[in-house]
């Protein structure tokens, strides 16, 4: 990309910086941030989906790697579960819904989400994504009307993006448990008279708002499934993940990567999920991704 001049003094392009979604893998974008900054490569606007709407939303209010790093270390997943029925009662509602056809007696979701909101509260309050540090998008999608819906920092439009609604006061607590909402996971998100889920539903590597934001250069980050067989697949929730996974692909190669410059993606899909250790090594993974492609952000300047 050429240096832009404005008079006599050259400008750096504006640096974008699109994060995916992708569970617990995305530990992965705190590597690749990391090496990010010790390159001195500038982000001017963060965008995240789902996980990556977790990392954006600290990174945008200030939270730098190592911080970050700090909290997965001692981060107690057990504990942030709350699970909207005991299994016993899922059990129950299932094996009523199987053999009466009543679909409507299951629960919209299994984790109620309140205990995750009351984590995302410790670390933001009640900031909004009109007062980050950096100009920050955090998407979700509306279940009812099919919609995107963008939280994010007021800037003037560059472009449009066909339905899409824009919101620019809401609290980070709010977009961000909004966008983790993983359908059949997470109970929606009711938010204005609106159903909200994963924003990875339609837009898994929000590269295209970061464009609407103003952005010269992106930088995607991509954590979903790569196309690799995945025979581990035991549980109801392993197989309902794989499936919108498998979607996501399918959409990200199809949009997120026509508005990236250039896309990072970590190798992630062979860690164990169980390992105690899983979120370094999806940190130091990210490092490696990000390392990889350096050399060629760097020509950018």
């Amino acid at each position: 990309m050429e240096i832009k001049n404005r008079g006599t003094h050259p400008v750096r392009p504006k640096i974008g910086l699109a994060l995916s979604g992708g569970g617990l893998r995305g530990a992965a974008h705190v590597g690749v941030l990391k090496v990010l900054l010790d390159h001195k490569i500038p982000i001017d606007y963060i965008a995240g989906t789902s996980a990556g709407a977790i990392i954006a939303a600290m990174y945008a209010c200030g939270h730098g790697p190592v911080e970050m790093k700090k909290l997965l270390d001692n981060l107690k997943l057990n504990e942030l579960a709350d699970f909207k029925f005991p299994v016993s009662e899922l059990i129950k509602h299932g094996v009523k819904s199987f053999f009466k056809m009543r679909w409507s007696s299951l629960p919209q979701g299994f984790i109620k989400g309140e205990k995750l909101e009351q984590y995302f509260s410790s670390l933001w309050q009640d900031g909004t994504v009109r007062n980050t540090r950096i100009p920050l998008a955090i998407t979700a999608v509306d279940i009812s009307t099919g919609d995107t819906v963008f939280f994010l920092t007021p800037l003037p439009p560059a472009r449009k993006i066909l339905n899409a609604r824009y919101f620019h006061n809401t609290r980070l607590v709010d977009a961000v448990r909004a966008s983790i909402s993983i359908p059949g996971v997470f109970y929606p998100k009711q938010y204005k008279g609106m159903t909200l889920v994963d924003g990875a539903v339609k837009n898994n590597l929000p590269s295209d708002i970061l464009r609407h934001m103003g952005a010269d250069y992106i930088i995607g980050v991509d954590l979903g499934y790569d196309g690799e067989p995945n025979y581990q697949l035991h549980t109801v929730g392993e197989i309902l993940v794989q499936c919108i996974d498998i979607m996501n692909r399918e959409v990200t190669l199809l949009k997120g990567e026509e508005y990236a410059d250039i896309v990072i993606r970590p190798v992630t899909t062979d860690v164990n999920s169980k390992d105690k250790h899983r979120f370094s090594i999806y940190v130091e993974r990210g490092e490696a991704a990000a390392k990889a492609r350096i050399q060629d952000i760097k020509k950018a300047f």
